[in-house]
């Protein structure tokens, strides 16, 4: 309950602090959303002033599921980490919560140093941006480990090299073939 009670006064905190980004909510006053968190679900009830209010657990109208990576890389990308969520029920009421969202001036450095004080809340933004660069340098080692095993270990691919040699041969014999044609029409003229 503790958990829930942060994060609706987190986001009411963020949205307050943002012109506009409650009016965006105001309009579906009495519709709930909830927030899918792995561990926990918090289900939130948006009141007449866009504000939200933890709601008892009943059928949410829309859900946003939020993974623990997305949470890891909020300190890197920002805003643009919860492109990456997946999202079911009401299109009008989601579009609405992120819209909301993304008028955010976010930053989380200064949220995590603001609840856990400064030298957690680098550390923490610290380890969001380390674990984001190394998702990133896991994911680009892993593609390129896969490329050279369909290269090299199971020719499902053909090397550069291998390329390049099938294309000059392809050069050569269109060109014997060509000369092999203009031979057998000079023997048909002399013919």
């Amino acid at each position: 309950m503790i958990a829930e009670q942060l994060i609706t006064g987190g986001l009411n905190r963020l949205f307050t602090q943002t012109p506009g980004a409650r009016d965006l909510l105001a309009r579906h006053a009495g519709r709930t959303l909830a927030l899918d968190m792995a561990l926990f679900r918090v289900h939130l009830r948006i009141d007449e002033a866009g504000g939200l209010h933890l709601a008892p657990e009943t059928a949410a109208e829309a859900s946003i599921f939020i993974t623990p990576d997305v949470l890891l890389r909020i300190p890197e990308k920002g805003k643009a980490a919860f492109r990456e969520l997946r999202t079911e029920g009401d299109a009008d009421l989601l579009s609405a919560f992120n819209d909301a969202f993304q008028q955010l001036d976010l930053d989380a450095e200064a949220e995590l140093s603001r609840l856990f004080g400064p030298v957690m809340g680098f550390r923490m933004a610290e380890t969001g941006r380390a674990f984001g660069g190394w998702m990133k340098q896991a994911t680009e080692d892993a593609a390129r480990a896969f490329a050279e095993y369909a290269v090299e270990e199971s020719p499902m691919l053909a090397s550069r090299v291998d390329i390049e040699r099938f294309n000059r041969e392809v050069d050569q014999l269109r060109d014997d073939a060509a000369r092999l044609e203009a031979r057998l029409a000079r023997l048909e003229k002399t013919a």
